[in-house]
């Protein structure tokens, strides 16, 4: 390739171009002049000066293909002069460039020197002339070009460079006549002042480029939509939909009726949805009152707005989606505005479809790390569990970290948590590996130095570079005694039922996949009845050097009584606050900025050797399809609570049950497992399924899709009036409601 051309060889060169496109501009009263030189390939038309009033200058085409069917390339194929957009086409099988989003009429002279051509000058009309030029107009606009085609080739002779730069000169021109006729332009600019209007156009066009660069998410782009599309605008709503599978899905709105909302949603893209068209043609659409509007399209959607606009989002020449803009009272839009408008879809295209992207691509990453981690958690008589796990704050959302819970026989329990660095599919996937070989060795029945040795031994078998980290704690309720292995990870916390943390003094071990050699060793530490286990992964602390420190303050602010506890509760009693423990520790993590890294915490309340009086359990499972599981479970909860004494309990019981598990019905459209746990002071009632979405406890959530899934309602409102506190909890895959109610 060609060096750039030396703009001070080219100076008289651009300054003969400039004086022309001026003199016709001014002359014959277009809106633009573009001055187009051959470029080095020989077979593409690029602009070396483009002159005009603002936003048009913005809109034109700054390349244009030899071969292309517009006025500008036939020019220069012919040598003639070629005229299209009139008000009886001159050339009928010419086209008007698509990508401009208003009518215009363009005329283009071919650009000679001598015996070469050099390029091609075009003028447009913006809105377009209603008539041909007259004939000394014509014979004028010729002798220019004439004489213009003789001095570039003197400069030609004198050795100046004829390609076109790396980046077109822009000469806005301002015309009072055209400002007189925009004085009712809805408020852009100060009317009459020349160069107003179109500045306060483009401000507003780069203000939108800037705020779509920041946002991050697709609720993100919305809201720059609304203050840089339709506020400028004047609109009164809007509503962006995007084409998938031929089918127009609402991906944000504001201002939009509701019922409007819920016909045009998932609706197929045809012909009768004036945005579905504006779509398929890849034309904007205006229609300035509701009456044109309903004569071109007799069946569209009735949205109770007065005018629209319909403005697709096309991306390389890909359908994308469609903005529509409306507004509650007829409105004009004058050619400036439909030009200001496609510019900004320019901008908002791109970025809704980076912004999706990113998003697909975090949810694919999540969905497969909750595959991988359990289905559900496990409990055995004597030990509580809860665990939670939160993804990397990153766009990949992938990272190694893991929990797990695996029963054993005799009613022990192995507690896992481990780390594979990184953040990638490759880590996502060693997670997995290890995940299940430690399972695997677990559930055989070697103890856990064993199932470290031979967990090291596999990953340093695989094709990876990766080092993991991991800790395997079994519990023995019957004798108290828990025996941890380390690999490189943090031992566990423990919580004393005196209040005192401390973590055991354990061999450390160094990091899965280094050594397949290694061996490891595991120690054992007796537990007290009522002693709190805390197994977590580094995400969730700076630093090791200060955990201690860390965790006797969140746990001495976390584990106090709930509001309405019974006064003999006490920081010991915690397995009633266990998940608020789990949710507390997670909100600090991403509260004080140490939330860099995925984050995985399992808690295990070891509650004492027997169950005994107050420590029952009772648990049942329905099918996502039994139509009587509603029924089935309020008898269930009728029987054993008469069974432990306890009918005063059984109403408020019977009517939280019932709305608790129509919701997983409905919503989760899974299997739900119900349990039903005694404490000293209270009950628990749990309820579980396999879908990870939280209850709302409002009737109207943010975007429509969410409100349709949502579970909320005034189901939960009475849940919240009938227990003493409640909760949603991250199982596994799914999702556990529970809900306490102390004993009076």
């Amino acid at each position: 390739m060609n060096e750039p051309t030396d703009p001070q060889t080219t100076l008289h060169r651009d300054s003969a171009l400039a004086t022309t496109l001026r003199d016709v501009v001014e002359h014959l009263g277009a809106n633009t002049g573009l001055a187009y030189l051959l470029d080095e390939d020989r077979r593409t038309l690029r602009t070396a000066i483009v002159a005009g009033a603002q936003p048009a200058i913005y809109i034109m085409p700054e390349r244009v293909d030899v071969d292309a069917p517009y006025a500008t390339a036939a020019a220069f194929r012919t040598g003639q002069m070629t005229m299209a957009g009139f008000a009886a086409p001159y050339y009928p099988d010419l086209k008007l460039a698509s990508r401009i989003p208003f009518p215009y009429s363009v005329i283009s002279l071919p650009l000679d020197a001598e015996s070469s051509r050099l390029g091609v000058l075009t003028f447009a009309w913006v809105p377009p002339r209603t008539r041909f030029l007259h004939a000394h107009e014509i014979a004028w606009l010729t002798d220019r070009a004439e004489d213009l085609g003789r001095t570039l080739h003197t400069l030609l002779g004198q050795g100046v460079d004829m390609r076109p730069g790396t980046k077109p000169a822009l000469i806005p021109l301002y015309q009072p006549k055209s400002h007189a006729a925009q004085a009712d332009n809805s408020g852009w600019g100060l009317p009459h002042v020349p160069g107003s209007t179109e500045v306060s156009f483009m401000y507003q066009v780069h203000q939108l480029a800037a705020e779509l660069n920041e946002a991050a998410s697709i609720d993100e782009i919305m809201q720059v939509a609304r203050d840089r599309v339709m506020a400028p605008f004047g609109a009164s709503a809007f509503v962006v939909s995007t084409l998938k599978d031929g089918r127009l899905w609402i991906t944000g709105h504001s201002g939009y009726p509701t019922v409007a909302l819920r016909l045009l949603h998932g609706q197929a893209a045809g012909p009768h949805r004036p945005d579905a068209d504006a779509l398929l043609t890849h034309t904007p659409l205006f229609f300035e009152d509701h009456a044109t509007l309903t004569q071109a399209y007799p069946h569209a959607v009735d949205d109770e707005l007065e005018a629209t606009a319909h403005l697709p989002l096309i991306l390389k020449d890909r359908l994308t989606g469609v903005c529509t803009l409306g507004f509650g009272r007829p409105r004009t839009f004058s050619s400036q505005e439909r030009a200001v408008a496609m510019m900004m879809m320019d901008l908002l295209g791109p970025a809704i479809e980076r912004a999706s992207l990113d998003e697909n691509a975090r949810s694919l990453a999540e969905n497969l790390q909750k595959k991988l981690l359990p289905r559900d958690l496990v409990e055995v008589p004597g030990i509580t569990t809860t665990a939670r796990y939160l993804p990397a704050p990153s766009t990949a959302g992938l990272g190694g970290d893991w929990y797990d819970m695996i029963p054993l026989p005799a009613g022990r329990l192995a507690l896992v948590i481990g780390d594979v660095e990184g953040h990638s599919i490759e880590s996502c996937v060693v997670m997995g590996q290890l995940r299940s070989a430690v399972r695997a060795y677990t559930t055989e029945g070697h103890p856990p130095d064993a199932v470290m040795t031979r967990a090291n031994r596999l990953l340093n078998a695989l094709d990876t570079d990766l080092m993991a980290t991991c800790c395997l704690t079994t519990v023995d309720p019957s004798t108290g005694v828990a025996e941890t292995a380390l690999a490189g990870h943090p031992p566990p916390l423990i919580r004393t039922p005196n209040g005192q943390i401390a973590a055991p003094d354990l061999p450390p071990g160094i990091p899965l996949g280094i050594d397949p050699e290694t061996t490891y060793t595991a120690d054992e530490t007796p537990l007290s009845p009522d002693t709190l286990l805390i197994l977590y992964t580094d995400g969730l602390t700076h630093t090791h050097t200060h955990d201690t420190i860390l965790w006797t303050h969140t746990l001495d602010t976390t584990t106090s009584p709930p509001p309405h506890a019974p006064p003999s509760a006490t920081p010991a009693q915690v397995a009633p606050s266990l998940d608020t423990l789990a949710d507390h520790l997670i909100d600090q993590a991403t509260t004080h900025g140490t939330h860099h890294d995925d984050v995985a915490l399992l808690l295990a309340h070891y509650e004492g050797p027997h169950l005994g009086p107050n420590r029952r359990i009772k648990r049942t499972t329905f099918h996502r399809h039994d139509l009587r599981a509603v029924k089935a479970a309020r008898q269930f909860i009728t029987d054993n609570l008469h069974q432990w004494g306890l009918d005063d309990l059984i109403d408020n019981f019977q009517l939280i049950t019932s709305e608790i598990v129509t919701n997983a019905l409905i919503h989760a459209d899974s299997d739900v497992d119900l349990r039903l746990r005694e404490y000293p002071d209270h009950l628990r009632l749990e309820v579980r399924d396999t879908n990870p979405t939280p209850p709302i406890p409002t009737p109207i959530t943010q975007t429509l899709e969410q409100n349709q899934q949502a579970e909320h309602g005034r189901g939960l409102n009475i849940v919240d009036t009938l227990s003493t506190q409640w909760g949603n909890t991250p199982s596994g895959r799914g999702k556990t409601i529970w809900v306490d109610i102390y004993n009076t």
